[in-house]
């Protein structure tokens, strides 16, 4: 069936030269392995080999793609290629060693490591892989340490050579969670998107282009910091708006190119994202990442600074409400639910008013009925196929499923299974909030729970499977409320001596941040809009003088403005905040009174 489907994918590809078919062929693998498609993005990164055989990259990627889809023979065969290509390449040996490890050959693994540090002496990833084979670090270049000593804490040993500081890119946002598709689990951009991180390189870029499907959709200026130190590099930050309504749901490669001031490109960044329609405001109200769509607007900015302020109390709700019907998922055996039980009865602690739905095997069904566990039972076939050793379920079975369970208008899905093999019926729910044990094959869950506790001896875990269970329970629990609330400090120590009497009423705008980017660059502003439209005295906390005189000036000198420049005692800063009216920090905003006017 594997076979048969990459022979059309490449038939779909026009006759061309043999770079441009590569080309072709590498996208195509991308978004396969985008969508964690891992065999089908091996074979077509294989095809692409075929044109272009000297891609060392690309036979890095097929060894990655063949080793996660479990041919470890073909994924060492391509790395060894890649090896002879590239003999010099630190990340390659330590991938090689990665790829020993897995594949049970600790004795290569280790040699791969030591190649790996070899070529970058000091790389602590490097040393701790080498460890967890049975390697020990080279006593001359690590030092007559004692063993309580933690060395990847360390500073690089003196002499060695400085860590060079690689063409890094951190993408902070670029869509959302991923969702479940026929194309594979992608991830998902929906109406007005932000797409945010930085590129750590060298100096002379200029700008950053957003093409979808090859074709430019957007150009924004890149905000240049320049790094401490001789390294020469420059971290350039980028926060680009964009409206994905236009585009046709579906599958589309999303391209970041980075420019320089050339005009030439630099680096790109692509990747296979899913588009669907925009979401309505109504059904995610809590959400501050909907952005109302505004066709009068005269720029997406505009359009995202006019939305209103998200307030959030410390005590917030992260499933929906209300919560009427819940699905209860143990598709397995007889043992399985017995483990639940205690788990299913916290849930109906939890929600006594909901009704709990249980969606059972034929092999549990008459214990559920038995047990009482549930307002309704639903019962799926879910048996493993001989041919394919893996429980299956054709499509007829599906979509009678997916009708009967449509009926109940689920608000939220439990999967009690600790495997993943169960996991994806959960998308036939219909559900509102899906959750079970997070595992990197259910990167479209809601919310998930990864916990083991192991003996400290052997390693075994320990933990009873009904307490797992219960603990994943218990996770709803605080999803749904988690207890947070302020504490303040009656003190108010230091709050006379900087003007602010027993009965004044204030705001504390604290305008310094660590990361000199993430300042938000409008607290002059801010200071003159609550003076003039409040009673409030402002106090300024800056650790930019210039930027404290500015907001001087642009107050007016108002006797209401408070200017505190640099460092002030804890103390007083813990007073101020619990006193005050309102916090306004960089990326933060509390508000801590009833009202600000």
């Amino acid at each position: 069936m594997l076979a048969r489907m990459i022979r059309l994918l490449i038939r779909e590809i026009p006759t061309t030269s043999g770079a441009a078919a590569a080309r072709r062929l590498i996208a195509r693998a991308n978004a396969a392995r985008d969508a964690r498609q891992f065999g089908v993005a091996a074979a077509l990164y294989l095809e692409a080999l075929r044109f272009n055989p000297d891609n060392a990259r690309i036979r890095i990627q097929c060894g990655h793609m063949l080793k996660d889809s479990g041919d470890l023979v073909g994924a060492e065969e391509q790395y060894k290629l890649a090896a002879a290509a590239l003999p010099d390449d630190a990340d390659l040996a330590l991938q090689l060693g990665h790829f020993y490890k897995v594949a049970g050959r600790p004795e290569l693994a280790e040699e791969h490591y030591r190649r790996a540090l070899t070529l970058m002496p000091g790389w602590r990833e490097a040393e701790r892989e080498l460890v967890s084979v049975g390697g020990a670090v080279d006593d001359a270049k690590r030092g007559d340490l004692p063993d309580w000593i933690v060395s990847e804490l360390l500073p690089r040993p003196a002499g060695a050579p400085a860590a060079a500081d690689r063409n890094i890119l951190r993408l902070f946002r670029l869509g959302g969670r991923r969702a479940h598709s026929r194309w594979g689990d992608l991830k998902v951009l929906r109406g007005i998107e932000a797409i945010r991180g930085y590129r750590l390189a060298p100096a002379g870029l200029a700008e950053i282009r957003l093409l979808i499907d090859g074709e430019i959709a957007r150009t924004e200026a890149l905000q240049a910091y320049p790094q401490d130190g001789d390294t020469g590099q420059v971290k350039y930050v980028f926060n680009l708006w964009h409206d994905f309504s236009p585009v046709a749901p579906g599958r589309h490669r999303i391209e970041l190119d980075f420019i320089d001031a050339a005009g030439r490109r630099y680096r790109r960044h692509r990747e296979t994202l899913l588009v669907v329609a925009p979401t309505d405001a109504d059904i995610f109200p809590d959400s501050d990442a909907q952005v109302a769509i505004q066709p009068d607007a005269p720029s997406i900015e505009a359009a995202v600074n006019a939305q209103p302020s998200m307030v959030r109390t410390t005590e917030r709700r992260l499933l929906p409400e209300p919560i009427a019907t819940i699905l209860v998922q143990r598709v397995d055996q007889m043992g399985d639910l017995v483990c639940s039980v205690p788990a299913i009865r916290r849930l109906r602690a939890l929600y006594p008013q909901a009704k709990l739905v249980g969606l059972v095997s034929t092999a549990n069904a008459a214990l559920a009925g038995n047990l009482g566990l549930f307002d309704a039972i639903e019962v799926i076939a879910f048996e493993e196929s001989l041919t394919e050793r893996r429980r299956v379920l054709s499509i007829e079975d599906q979509d009678d499923l997916r009708r009967r369970l449509a009926a109940y208008r689920f608000d939220l899905a439990v999967d009690l299974g600790e495997g993943d093999e169960s996991r994806a019926v959960l998308l036939l729910s219909g559900a509102r909030f899906l959750y079970g044990f997070k595992d990197r094959n259910s990167p479209w869950l809601d919310a998930g729970l990864d916990f083991n506790a192991h003996d400290p001896v052997n390693g075994i875990e320990v933990i009873p499977p009904s307490r797992k269970f219960l603990l994943l329970v218990e996770g709803l629990a605080l999803l749904a409320r988690g207890g947070a609330a302020p504490i303040a400090n009656p003190d108010r120590t230091g709050l006379a001596a900087l003007g602010i009497g027993e009965g004044d009423r204030y705001a504390v705008l604290h305008a310094g941040a660590r990361l000199v980017y993430s300042r938000w660059p409008h607290f002059d502003s801010l200071a003159r809009m609550i003076l003039e439209r409040t009673g409030l005295k402002v106090v300024l906390l800056s650790d930019d003088t210039a930027a404290a005189v500015v907001a001087a000036e642009e107050a007016d000198q108002s006797d209401r403005l408070i200017v505190v420049k640099g460092l002030i005692d804890f103390d007083v800063f813990d007073a101020l905040l619990s006193h005050c009216s309102l916090f306004v920090g960089n990326e933060e905003v509390f508000a801590v009174a009833e009202s600000l006017l």
